[in-house]
């Protein structure tokens, strides 16, 4: 008898037994990783092919990466399992593909909204989102200093006047945003002022008023003097300019020490005020810088016997 051949049964196909998404919805370009959990009775090895009409597929074995198309919708992950007889088993999961809308700017609003130079407005920003992503906030000042905390910003104004403008443009966890901007007023006030201009010899008894509105000083070092402008202003610090057509001047601000030429000459003196607007006055001094004349010998008796020298100036 000749002995019967027993059929051997072909293994069973692999079972998928899920098939899920980290994340069933997403918006445009953004991600979500797909799983496949799949067996097989014969214990044989298994191949997972994964496949998707849209999007773009990073797979690694029994999970991929799935990045949505930039179109909304509804998009079905497949996968295929294989083992290495042939069998195969295949499934799918549907992720929806959303359009991420740009956050909404409700408000914009910066308080004072009129400003002196150097004065600060405090700027805030109210916005929504309407998927409930957080929201980043990048204030943006062509001129002026900005100091910003998320949707708070505190704005320093420049010297220049005039309507300025900050924005603020708000983004969403997907770089979708929106910009708006808020206009602040710049003003100047008015110019500033020269009230005086002290002089404070150090040899008074050799400095004169001059009959046209100066002073009589004696050449050289030993009569320096100094120059004091009293000046006003109605907002902000003042800066002071000197110069002088002969002699030289050290020093800054509104106090500065003049020492005339060692020689005669007629000596101008001028200094120039500004504010933090650049505007600017300016006044000067008229010194007759003179050498000493030679005292005279003649002898003078008062009506007492008293003895004098007359010295000339």
């Amino acid at each position: 008898m000749v002995p019967q051949e027993i059929a051997v049964a072909p293994p069973a196909p692999p079972v998928i037994d899920l098939v899920m998404a980290s994340r069933d919805t997403v918006f445009t370009s953004q991600s979500s990783e797909v799983f496949c959990v799949a067996h097989q009775d014969d214990s044989n090895a298994l191949t997972y092919i994964w496949s998707s009409p849209n999007g773009v597929l990073f797979p690694s074995t029994d999970s991929a990466v799935w990045v949505a198309p930039e179109e909304s919708g509804s998009y079905a992950i497949v996968v295929q399992v294989q083992d290495e007889a042939g069998g195969f088993a295949t499934d799918a999961v549907t992720i929806t593909v959303e359009q991420n809308e740009p956050p909404t700017v409700l408000s914009v609003s910066a308080t004072p909204a009129d400003l002196l130079p150097g004065q600060s407005a405090t700027l805030f920003c109210k916005a929504v989102d309407q998927e409930g992503q957080n929201i980043a906030y990048d204030w943006i000042a062509p001129q002026g200093v900005t100091d910003a905390n998320g949707p708070t910003a505190t704005w320093t104004a420049p010297a220049q006047p005039g309507t300025h403008y900050v924005a603020v443009r708000v983004t969403d966890e997907m770089g979708a945003g929106r910009t708006r901007n808020v206009a602040i007023d710049v003003t100047c006030p008015d110019p500033p002022a020269i009230e005086e201009l002290l002089v404070w010899p150090a040899l008074p008894d050799y400095t004169k008023t001059d009959i046209r509105g100066g002073y009589r000083l004696l050449r050289g070092s030993l009569t320096e003097c100094q120059i004091e402008c009293v000046a006003i202003a109605p907002y902000g610090d003042l800066s002071y300019e000197w110069s002088s057509t002969e002699g030289t001047i050290a020093g800054k601000g509104p106090i500065v020490l003049f020492t005339p030429p060692n020689a005669t000459a007629e000596v101008y003196v001028t200094v120039k005020v500004g504010d933090v607007c650049g505007q600017s006055v300016q006044d000067e001094l008229r010194f007759l810088v003179f050498q000493r004349e030679d005292y005279s010998t003649e002898i003078v008796t008062n009506e007492v016997g008293c003895l004098r020298c007359m010295y000339g100036y």
